[in-house]
């Protein structure tokens, strides 16, 4: 008879059972410690991080805690998750390893196969330019109608340009993904790139009006500016969602028209940042602060046009583009978190056994990180660690910081675990309590993916 409803955790261990069981309990928290600490987005924030990814990590747990964190999904203990397990009739353990049943191999292999089809899915839905294209052009879509709303709802003259500017963005971004998706890209580069020529004027020309209006006294303040802060806030948010989307896919498909896109969706951030700050001073009777910042908000657009315009015009005399200069701002992450990972595999080693050598912990490194080593979801993901390491060449970097933090410590030629190291470990391994995969995650476990494949942006 089955018991509790199958979670997350269950699958990962029945999937690694399916591929590579029987397994001791010590090997599957083995693949639970590498599955973790290769889950980049999820890794808790440093002091010394920029504030962007400082934020970006804060909002990550956060929608894993308003996703997961119920009572009833709380993951115990591998050893106790595989007891539900054997309850369910799925594992069987024998002589210290787990492997599965006749029915839990079905199980497991329904498992594997929904990731497979749920990673398939992501790739053509979400990685794909047209795809891209597509989405873009709902969202645009989606903020239009509601900037144009409010902005008639509260007489805003800054939302209402906004929105008619979002207007023109859904249109344009329609005709890009007409472009993509019939192979006329240049042309839609072009058209994106007229479009950013003709906000910078236009954001220039409103702005010097009214600033013009504000010194003689006539400018027309801003009605309801807290419906104009929430509205520019969504539209923040999307326009930060869509900055790095368009960024990444444009990025690793060498595509110049999504990329010339999220120069517009940067822009945007800056737009609705300015209108809010038109909001805040208006409430305090200052009515000209929003002009001011849009107008150099302005030259800026025009700038990037400029820039993307001279990329076009080496596209089309055959010249290779260079993609280097379009970065996405979480991109050094992805290095570093294999990094952490590394160092995290170190802790565990010495948390599970005796005192190691160097020799040994880096012969167990090239074991647990090796390209073929399955470890379930990532694999599936193709996210697992593709080439292999110089641990030797990088020891220094690996184990130096541990040392300074006394998580372990180094007695003769032997590296033993602190007790700040296991606290560490155990703190670390706390903050999936409530973890599952989600569709979310298997989009930003591709990216790094596919990022860390095509640094340069190639296919």
């Amino acid at each position: 008879m089955k018991s509790d409803k199958i979670l997350g955790y269950d699958r990962f261990l029945m999937m690694a059972l399916l591929k590579e069981g029987p397994l001791t309990l010590e090997e599957l928290d083995g693949k639970t410690i590498l599955f973790l600490s290769l889950i980049w987005y999820q890794q808790v924030p440093e002091k010394g991080e920029p504030l962007m990814e400082r934020l970006f990590f804060t909002l990550a747990h956060l929608r894993s805690e308003l996703e997961d964190k119920r009572k009833d999904k709380r993951i115990g203990k591998t050893e106790e998750e595989c007891e539900k397990l054997i309850e369910n009739g799925w594992v069987a353990l024998v002589d210290h390893h787990y492997s599965l049943t006749e029915e839990g191999k079905k199980e497991a292999q329904k498992f594997v196969d929904r990731m497979e089809k749920k990673v398939s899915l992501v790739r053509k839905d979400f990685f794909k330019p047209d795809a891209a294209a597509r989405n873009t052009t709902v969202l645009d879509a989606f903020l239009a109608v509601m900037k144009l709303g409010s902005g008639l709802v509260s007489g805003s003259v800054g939302l209402t340009a906004d929105g008619t500017d979002a207007t023109m963005d859904t249109v344009s971004a329609f005709m890009v993904w007409l472009g993509i998706k019939y192979h006329r890209e240049t042309l839609s580069t072009l058209l994106v790139i007229f479009g950013l020529f003709f906000a910078s004027v236009s954001i220039g020309y409103d702005s010097v009006t009214h600033l013009i209006s504000a010194f003689y006294g006539t400018l027309t303040p801003m009605g309801m500016p807290y419906l104009v802060i929430v509205v520019e806030g969504i539209a923040i948010l999307a326009a930060v969602f869509l900055f790095y989307y368009q960024r990444y896919v444009g990025k690793v498909n060498s595509n110049l028209t999504l990329i010339s896109q999220s120069v517009d969706s940067k822009n945007h951030i800056f737009i609705g940042l300015s209108v809010i700050a038109g909001a805040v001073f208006t409430m305090q009777g200052i009515y000209f602060v929003d002009a001011l910042i849009a107008l150099f908000i302005s030259v800026g657009i025009f700038k990037d046009a400029v820039d993307l315009l001279r990329e076009a015009i080496s596209a089309s005399k055959g010249e290779k583009e260079d993609y280097s200069q379009y970065r996405l701002p979480m991109e050094e992450c992805w290095e570093e978190n294999k990094l952490r990972a590394f160092q995290n595999w170190i802790l565990y080693i010495l948390w599970t056994g005796d005192r190691k050598t160097r020799d040994e912990i880096i012969e167990s490194l090239k074991d647990a990180f090796n390209p073929y080593n399955y470890i379930p979801v990532l694999s599936e993901l193709d996210a697992t660690c593709s080439d292999v390491h110089d641990f030797d060449g990088d020891w220094d970097n690996m184990t130096q910081p541990l040392v300074e933090l006394e998580l372990l410590v180094l007695e003769e030629e032997y590296f033993r675990l602190t007790e700040n190291g296991s606290q560490y470990l155990q703190d670390f391994v706390s903050n999936f309590d409530y973890y599952d995969v989600h569709v979310s995650d298997t989009i930003l476990l591709a990216i790094a993916e596919d990022e860390l494949h095509h640094p340069e942006g190639q296919n």
